[in-house]
This record gives C-alpha cells, structure tokens and sequence, in this order.
C-alpha cells in the first residue's frame, strides 16, 4: 500500500507538502495540491484523496492521546489529564484512543496512515521530542500539551511554568526566606528533558541566583518514606538554615515532605515553609500550591483541535501559555528567626 513518502517522491514535493495538503494546516499552490492529488489517484492513497470530502464524510471521529508511560511517570498528574482531555473531547462527540508505548513517533505514524484518528495529542512532552517532528510528516493536525523546543509542526498549549518557577521563589523571598530547598522528582525525568519540570526547575534556580537567595536543589531518591527522609536529611546537611521547601511534587510525596520534617522535630509553617509545585491541585490541605492545571489546558487544546478540524485556522505553531495561579493554604509564612 502506497504511503505518504511514495506520493511525495511521485509528485516531487516533500513529505511535510502531502500532509499540508491533506490536513489544511497551511496554504498551498493549486497548481501543487493538484501534482499531490494527482500523484495519490494514481498510487491509491486514501489520506489524499479523502481529503477532498466535506469533513463530516470523512472523519473518524475520534482522537489519539500519545502519553508514553515512562518509569518515573507521575500516575496521577498523567490520569488527570487523560480524563481532563477526555471529557473535553466527549462535549464535542470525540471518543479517545490513547497510545501508550514509549515509541510515540512511531505510533502516531501508524494512527495516522491507519486513518485511526482525526487528530493526535501531545501528553508527557520533552524538550526534544520526537514526536514534534514527526508531526511535519503525517496528515492529520497534533496538538501538543507540552512545550518542545521545536514547535514548528504543532499547535502548543501548555502553563507558563517558566513563569511559575520564577513567582515561587519570589514569593519565598518577599515573605523573608535566604535559603530554600528545591526538592525535585526521580532524576531520569531531568535527564530525559521532561518539558515541566525542567523549565520550572531553571527558571527558578536562576531567579534565586538573581534574588541572592541561597538554594540547594535535590532530586528524590525514590518515591518510599525512607527515600524521603534520605532526601531531606541530605539537603539540611547541606544547608541547616533552610527555612522554606518548593517541591516538584504530588499531594502523597507532600504528605511523607511533611513527616520527614517532623521526624526532624520542624514545624509546617512554625520552622519551614512549604510550597508545592507542577502538581495536578490535589495538595489541599497539605500546602501551599501553584499548581497545573488539567482542565483548563485540556479544554483549551481541544477547542484548538476543533477549529484545525474545522478549517478555522492553519497556524502551526502557534503556542499559548496559560499563566499560573498562587494557592494559599497557610503553608508558606514569613520566616521566623530560630533560636
């Protein structure tokens, strides 16, 4: 069966032109579409030629989810904004396909040669991904919920946690805090470029470089009440006059933060602050949180995804960052001097 490389060579345009033609997402030639469409009669491919159908002929209705499962992959903040997107999608009468494998790219090309889905996102993005690029080679529109470094081939949405690093440690020092602890997830996520958790750790680290704030990072050494012990036991050697904590972190990992720290004889907010961070809004009652938000990204990069569909709009790559929200729950106090 002819792919979309096989009408590309025949027509003698690229990869990226066939999908342009096929999905609307950019402008081109008449003179080129007709080359490409004529190229796809004669090899028999069907993305092509659906693609001159009224979009109610030809649609699947239903849209792919690409959320690779990684080993350090967060459960629940990844179950939130499955649901999140999949309650989006339902209102406008998608149901969703959800690709799981860590070969995201290779999926996506399946889904979309397959003819499986109307439109893909982007979940669990990194910073170089890979499957940003392969977006630029198949026919139906990817909305990415997540910021790549490269976002020429996608529709992005995502929070600003750039933003949001910078406004946690300013708010730390406004309220008189020199010495704060970032307390970050498994090691591999920062290694592997989880889009998050890297541009909020940076810009964070950096604005405390810039506020002449003393700031000890650490990476957790699992996910157990030992490990988090460890951690915290490691980070006070470091620097005993830590007196505000900014973690990465899910409400259960916050629970065992706070009885690491009692375990130490420190009181939340009496000794310590606390602050959580990238988290899906479930620390209530435990701290201080400038959290994700899943229902409004969600429901954002599915109203995008509807107007692509529609024939609304044709810029790729454009990219929206919703800003953060502070959540006091009388965790982050002004510092007390010990004695």
């Amino acid at each position: 069966m002819a792919g979309i490389k096989d009408v590309a060579t025949r027509a003698g345009v690229s990869i990226s032109t066939v999908s342009y033609v096929v999905s609307g997402k950019r402008r081109i030639g008449a003179e080129t579409q007709a080359r490409v469409r004529a190229a796809a009669l004669e090899l028999g491919y069907r993305p092509v030629i659906d693609a001159t159908k009224p979009a109610s002929a030809r649609g699947t209705h239903v849209l792919a989810v690409s959320s690779p499962l990684r080993p350090y992959t967060d459960v629940a903040n990844y179950a939130a904004f499955f649901f999140a997107l999949a309650t989006a999608a339902k209102r406008h009468g998608y149901d969703i396909l959800l690709l799981m494998h860590e070969a995201g790219d290779q999926e996506m090309r399946r889904v979309a040669d397959r003819s499986m889905a109307d439109g893909i996102f982007l979940l669990d993005v990194l910073l170089s991904d890979s499957r940003a690029d392969m977006a630029a080679a198949i026919d139906i529109p990817v909305v990415s919920i997540g910021y790549t470094n490269d976002t020429g081939n996608v529709y992005t949405v995502d929070m600003d946690f750039a933003r949001m690093g910078r406004e946690a440690m300013e708010k730390a020092h406004v309220l008189g805090h020199r010495h704060v602890m970032l307390y970050c997830p498994d090691r591999r996520a920062f290694i592997d470029g989880s889009n998050f958790l890297v541009r909020f750790l940076d810009a964070a680290m950096q604005r405390g470089e810039e506020l002449g704030m003393t700031v000890v990072r650490k990476f957790a050494f699992g996910r157990t009440a030992d490990d988090v012990n460890l951690t915290i036991e490691e980070a006070f050697g470091e620097d005993p006059h830590i007196t505000a904590i900014i973690c990465e972190e899910n409400a259960a990992q916050m629970g065992l933060v706070r009885a690491a720290l009692a375990r130490k004889g420190l009181d939340v907010p009496r000794d310590v602050s606390i602050m959580a961070a990238c988290a899906n809004g479930s620390s209530a009652r435990l701290a201080d949180e400038m959290p994700m938000n899943p229902g409004a990204v969600c429901e954002r990069a599915v109203d995008i995804m509807m107007e692509v569909l529609r024939g609304e709009r044709h810029d790729v790559g454009y990219v929206e960052l919703l800003p953060g929200e502070y959540c006091a729950r009388g965790t982050m106090r002004a510092r007390q001097v010990r004695e």
